[in-house]
């Protein structure tokens, strides 16, 4: 899938990674990580799992007949162009500082974590040798946004950078990110009791809402059937 940036021809997308359970400070889980980006969606490539009948020597294994809830689907290839004019109106005045902002950002959302302030608390104490109550870090979801049509919580499962261009610092002026995502279903947060819990789940069937709507639309649609049926 490659989502690339247009001029005149883009969409809002963004990944929004959701900070769990206590940090260092109460305030260190209260900033989310946002990296917002312009799309264009030239191929969008979704890929499901369907449900099939597990057997053992071509007969049906015991509760091989009960249907999971979900069905599994990934997003391969994510694509994510990063240049200094992907990010309109931004905050950040410095083009290179925009491309290497959003890397750290996106690299964040794949380590375990404390918190945006939390990790860097963290990373100044160890600098500076100074000693810290250690507290487990660990993973927090991620949504990923594309449009008003998907909203999706997704952990993401591969991911690899290229720098294409760089400064006289060698920051990087230009970079492509690739991605695997794996859909994040509601049965993953149900022991969680957590607001960021509530929130993915709630993005999760605000998404399938959307296509079951969709469905029914198709269905209604029976003018084509009708004209197979009894062609005018």
């Amino acid at each position: 899938m490659s989502l690339t940036s247009q001029p005149g021809k883009t969409v809002q997308g963004a990944m929004i990674q959701l900070f769990p359970g206590s940090g260092i400070t109460g305030i260190a889980n209260a900033i989310p990580n946002i990296v917002q980006f312009d799309i264009n969606p030239d191929e969008l490539t979704r890929a499901f799992t369907p449900w099939k009948v597990e057997t053992e020597n071509d007969t049906p294994a015991p509760g091989a007949g009960v249907q999971p809830i979900t069905v599994p689907q990934k997003f391969s290839g994510l694509k994510i162009i990063l240049d200094p004019y992907a990010a309109k109106n931004s905050a950040i005045p410095i083009n290179f500082l925009s491309v290497e902002a959003r890397l750290s950002a996106l690299r964040k959302m794949i380590e375990p974590s404390q918190g945006l302030l939390g990790d860097l608390i963290a990373s100044v104490s160890d600098l500076l040798n100074i000693e810290q109550d250690y507290s487990p870090p660990e993973i927090a979801p991620v949504l990923l946004w594309l449009g008003t049509r998907l909203i999706l919580p997704v952990q993401i499962e591969t991911f690899s950078v290229t720098e294409h261009q760089h400064d006289l610092l060698y920051y990087p002026t230009r970079a492509t990110v690739t991605m695997d995502l794996k859909v994040m279903t509601p049965d993953q947060f149900r022991c969680a009791n957590s607001t960021v819990a509530e929130i993915a789940i709630a993005a999760y069937e605000y998404t399938k809402v959307q296509q079951d709507l969709s469905a029914i639309v198709s269905a209604a649609d029976i003018s084509p059937l009708w004209r197979v049926i009894a062609p005018i």
